[in-house]
């Protein structure tokens, strides 16, 4: 046979297996989503862990027991662990392996700088874009924000509110640069208020008081009312912060 003859035929047998494949119940073309998504499940296990406290800051993470409890392999738990690790959860050792981010005076006065840095930048923008429908939905996080603080039972749940809210505003400042930049300190700054909920608020109407003020000077589009109670309200989160890193300090020193 020819050889122009012969491509012919193996470019149409090829494209026949290919059509079988695509028809035969008992072939796929693509691995089962459990298998793909195994590394982003054993993170978000991880991530909620540390997030609730479950892992103290110093705590070792070992990979074999975590794969022991997780029934996987230690390869996604590396992957899972480096993971939280770009995400500012965990510290890697060399030769020593994974803890807990253990935050020092330094990196509160970083964390709470930087975000103020980048959330004055997007309220600025955020007051001259807002639409009613915006304020709607932060007066809903809001509502929901203190409802949960009240209840004083999902500690979780409150920090996250208080986190989509502030998110919500560098959301619609409409600069995706930013947003990326906030994104990336999200994770370290839920733990940090993680912590100082649960010990250093001294009224739980206070989370919902204090995100009430900010939204209703943006909602009269007032930016120098807006920006003087986001500046006392980071101000007052990392004095709170700070409170709590010394009394873990504290605890663990007179132990």
């Amino acid at each position: 046979m020819p050889l122009y003859l012969r491509c012919v035929v193996c470019r149409q047998l090829n494209s026949e297996e290919l059509v079988a494949t695509r028809s035969s119940p008992n072939h796929s073309l693509f691995e089962p989503l459990a298998v793909l998504n195994l590394r982003d499940h054993i993170e978000e296990k991880l991530r909620a862990a540390i997030l609730r406290g479950i892992f103290k800051p110093g705590d070792h993470l070992v990979e074999t027991t975590i794969a022991e409890q997780l029934g996987v392999s230690r390869a996604p738990v590396r992957e899972a662990l480096s993971a939280l690790e770009r995400a500012g959860l965990v510290v890697c050792i060399p030769r020593r392996g994974y803890f807990g981010i253990d935050f020092t005076e330094k990196d509160i006065d970083e964390i709470y700088s930087l975000r103020l840095l980048l959330e004055l930048g997007a309220l600025r923008r955020a007051v001259e874009r807002i639409t009613e429908e915006d304020l709607d939905e932060l007066q809903h996080l809001v509502d929901r924000l203190g409802k949960s603080a009240q209840r004083m039972e999902a500690p979780e749940e409150t920090v996250e509110l208080d986190l989509s809210f502030h998110g919500l505003i560098c959301k619609l400042a409409d600069h995706a640069r930013l947003l990326s930049y906030w994104d990336n300190l999200r994770a370290q700054a839920q733990l940090l208020v993680g912590v100082t909920t649960k010990t250093h608020y001294n009224h739980p109407e206070e989370p919902g008081r204090l995100h009430q003020e900010i939204l209703d000077a943006i909602r009269e589009r007032d930016l120098p009312r807006a920006e003087q109670l986001l500046i006392a309200h980071m101000m007052d989160a990392q004095r709170r912060a700070l409170a709590a890193l010394r009394s873990l300090h504290a605890a663990e020193e007179a132990e």
